[in-house]
Parts: structure tokens; C-alpha cells; sequence
């Protein structure tokens, strides 16, 4: 299983610059959503007190995210993390959490590299259309 499934694979079928530039878009916003709620999670992760109702929520939140992107490992991550919250078990949420750190930063290093291709495909095609 990759890193992506096939939704990923619709988003990025484009044809033009304007839709890929919208691909690359709502990838970054993705990694920017997501980067703030593991940041929210991290935070909170100190705390004595869990406030596992909000933990199951962010973590559903990243889900969704991860879903509607089709960042599958994330995705498949968040089930553990959204599981422990819904038990209130602390010490597996703590490093659920952890892996779902880890799946998105390797899932964010992978979807840099395609970013950074678009990226030069845009430049490629706006400079054939500007000559």
C-alpha cells in the first residue's frame, strides 16, 4: 500500500497550470491544517488533565483531512489515535499520537517532492505560453 491511495490520484489528474497550481494549494493547506492540529495535540499532550473528547475530535479532524487528500497512512494512523481517545486510554493516545506525527511527516516529505515537480511543470508551461 502507498503512502497515497487513488483519491489522491483524481486530485492531481490535471491538464493545466491553473488546476495544478490549485493541487499544489490545497496540498500545502493540508500539511498547514494538519501541522496546527498535531501542534494543538502535541501541546496538550503535557497536560495532566486530557481533554480526550477534544483529542478524539482533532484526531478525527486529521482524518477527514487526510481522507479528503488521500493520504492513506496518515488516514490509517488516525484510527489508533481515535481509538485510544474514544477509550480514554492516555499512555496509547500519547503514542498514537507520536505515529501519526510520523506517518504525516513522511507522507509531508513525499508530497514536497511532487510540490516541487508541479511546481517546475508550471513554470515549463507558462514560459512555453508566454513565448
Amino acid at each position: 500500500m502507498g503512502v497515497v491511495n487513488d483519491r489522491f490520484n483524481e486530485i492531481v489528474c490535471v491538464n493545466n497550470t491553473g488546476e495544478r497550481q490549485c493541487v499544489v494549494q490545497r496540498i500545502e493547506t493540508y500539511f498547514a491544517d494538519v501541522d496546527t492540529i498535531l501542534a494543538e495535540l502535541s501541546l496538550d499532550v503535557d497536560n495532566s488533565e486530557v481533554d480526550f473528547c477534544k483529542f478524539a475530535s482533532l484526531a478525527r479532524e486529521i482524518e477527514d483531512k487526510s481522507a479528503s487528500i488521500g493520504a492513506e497512512h496518515v488516514r490509517l494512523a488516525c484510527s489508533d489515535l481515535i481509538k485510544a481517545g474514544d477509550e480514554m486510554n492516555k499512555r496509547v493516545f500519547f503514542r498514537s499520537v507520536l505515529w501519526v506525527q510520523h506517518e504525516f511527516t513522511s507522507t509531508k516529505k513525499k508530497l514536497d517532492a511532487f510540490i516541487q515537480m508541479e511546481r517546475r511543470i508550471i513554470r515549463i508551461e507558462r514560459s512555453k505560453s508566454s513565448n
